[in-house]
């Protein structure tokens, strides 16, 4: 009597193909010679014990990451403003110090120790550059006839 109801005829209502496994080629696709690819690996399958690996705890990386910034910026304001890429490079070194010794990511930290030296060398070397400068201007005997002009 169920075989009777509206739905229930097998003519009336056909139910797709079940889809093609992703192994065997088909005519409707683009690649239909592609390899098969392989099952993904599930460590949980293999070991039922086991718990699944999750990477571990974040690393620290802010002692690195500020000694990167601190020595890229100093890096660059070492030649125009020579104070500042002095103290910039130091705190960079010492930051970049700091994170090595405490284990945070080697790339950044040593980053910021290369950069924060050279800002100090730049700056140094800045400053003895303004010195010599100034000094060569205060000797010029010009300059002491226009100043000697400007006082009378």
């Amino acid at each position: 009597m169920s075989d009777n109801l509206p739905g229930n005829d097998r003519n009336s209502n056909p139910v797709p193909p079940p889809p093609a496994p992703s192994g065997t080629p088909n005519a409707h696709t683009p690649n239909a010679h592609t390899a098969p690819s392989a099952p993904a690996y599930d460590p949980a399958a293999t070991n039922p014990g086991a718990p699944a690996y999750s990477g571990g705890p974040a690393q620290p990386k802010g002692l690195a990451l500020s000694s990167m910034i601190v020595g890229i910026v100093s890096l660059l304001i070492s030649w125009p403003v020579s104070i500042v890429g002095i103290i910039g490079g130091v705190v960079a070194l010492v930051l970049g110090i700091v994170a090595r010794k405490k284990g945070q990511p080697k790339g950044m930290a040593l980053t910021g120790i290369i950069t924060g030296a050279l800002a100090i060398v730049i700056s140094i070397i800045a400053m003895i550059f303004v010195a010599l400068v100034i000094g060569a201007a205060l000797n010029d005997p010009n300059l002491q006839q226009q100043l000697e002009q400007l006082d009378q």
